[in-house]
């Protein structure tokens, strides 16, 4: 089969990766689009991907999303039309669900944000197959639009998949001059999405930094201005190009984010996290709180307390996380199991609502505690 996945931003490399790698290893052709956002192109570089680029991100008004997307849209239908593919696959795209839908294309959908509402009714209705945390309550979904019919819930994160072919090098931490758990990773507010309620002038880890002991700090902006404010820390190093952050938050002692995804990837590689995201949480935030996988606030004071008792208990702390993480499900291999069964049947296995899934299928997740003992 012919697969187009639409990647739109740049933690889709990384949630895509191993899909593409599986599905290119079964003999299936493989069509990626992107467009002009936040470093995708270097990143899909970086993997050796081929890629047509169609449109760029719209910035932070809403005439310049309208804009974008349509010309986007446009420009995407023009590229599916001449190459006919038989399926499409993406993540919070909201251009290529409708391109695939016009033309009658089948799509699997992965959505783990209920509150970017907007974007998900530009999604979900035109959706085949939709996959989704678990944690999401499905009638969420199903107010923008998802089918009931056509949805298929994951005991886990997306960020898990992240994880696909992922072995720590320690190369990072040469080039950004770090020592092995001798740092913190910071990740700012994604002050241009458009869910973002929070105050696009000052970040709360501002007041954070100055609480926090004297160790360095590896903070990513998401844009200039961003960058501007944090330069004046001296504690803080702001990396000039794109680097292997996976192995970066692998060895780090901590981190602190004001957003999701690295924040989910920290998780992951089982490194104590806070998040500091000031507006509504997702509901994947909330179940990583209950069950003791990280901690939220938005008080620097709070914030500062639990960075300090997280890095007292970093060893006792890492395996807890990783212990429960290694239960859940991959949905990497969610993916691909629905694309096999779509190849074989012409259709999609969908989970009723409530039904149970089985997360004992770990293919793709790195065993991380192996990979500690091999290190040492």
């Amino acid at each position: 089969m012919k697969i187009w996945i639409d990647i739109t931003n740049a933690p889709h490399v990384h949630f895509f990766k191993g899909v593409i790698r599986e599905l290119e290893k079964s003999g299936h052709e493989v069509l990626i689009t992107t467009r002009e956002f936040d470093g995708l192109t270097d990143i899909l570089d970086m993997f050796g991907f081929d890629y047509y680029v169609i449109g760029r991100h719209g910035g932070a008004t809403l005439e310049g999303k309208l804009l974008m997307s349509a010309e986007r849209m446009y420009k995407l239908s023009k590229l599916i039309i001449e190459e006919k593919p038989d399926l499409a696959l993406y993540k919070h795209s909201a251009e290529a669900p409708r391109v695939a839908f016009g033309l009658r294309i089948p799509s699997i959908g992965f959505v783990d944000n209920e509150t970017a509402v907007a974007q998900n009714k530009l999604i979900l209705p035109y959706t085949s197959l939709l996959i989704y945390p678990m944690a999401i309550d499905a009638y969420e979904l199903l107010k923008c639009g998802a089918d009931p019919n056509g949805m298929r819930p994951v005991k886990g994160f997306s960020e898990l998949a992240h994880l696909y072919g992922f072995v720590p090098d320690k190369k990072v931490l040469r080039e950004l001059g770090l020592k092995k758990n001798g740092y913190i990773v910071m990740r700012t507010e994604p002050i241009k999405a458009n869910y973002f309620n929070g105050d696009s002038e000052k970040s709360i880890l501002e007041g954070v930094i100055p609480l926090l002991p004297e160790v360095p700090i590896v903070l990513f902006p998401r844009i200039e201005s961003q960058r501007k404010r944090f330069e004046r820390f001296s504690n803080v190093i702001i990396p000039e190009h794109a680097v292997d952050s996976l192995s970066l938050l692998y060895y780090a002692k901590l981190m602190i984010g004001a957003g999701g995804t690295m924040n989910r990837e920290a998780i992951a590689l089982g490194t104590p996290t806070i998040s500091t995201y000031p507006g509504k949480l997702l509901a994947v935030t909330k179940w990583l709180v209950e069950k003791g996988l990280k901690f939220h606030s938005t008080d620097p004071v709070e914030v500062a307390r639990m960075a300090e008792r997280m890095m007292e208990l970093n060893g006792s702390y890492r395996a807890y996380i990783r212990s429960i993480v290694s239960g859940f499900e991959n949905p990497m291999d969610v993916i691909l199991r629905e694309i096999e069964t779509y190849e074989e049947l012409g259709t999609f296995k969908t989970i009723k609502i409530g039904e149970s899934t089985n997360a004992s299928d770990a293919r793709g997740y790195i065993g991380l505690d192996e990979r500690r003992n091999d290190e040492k």
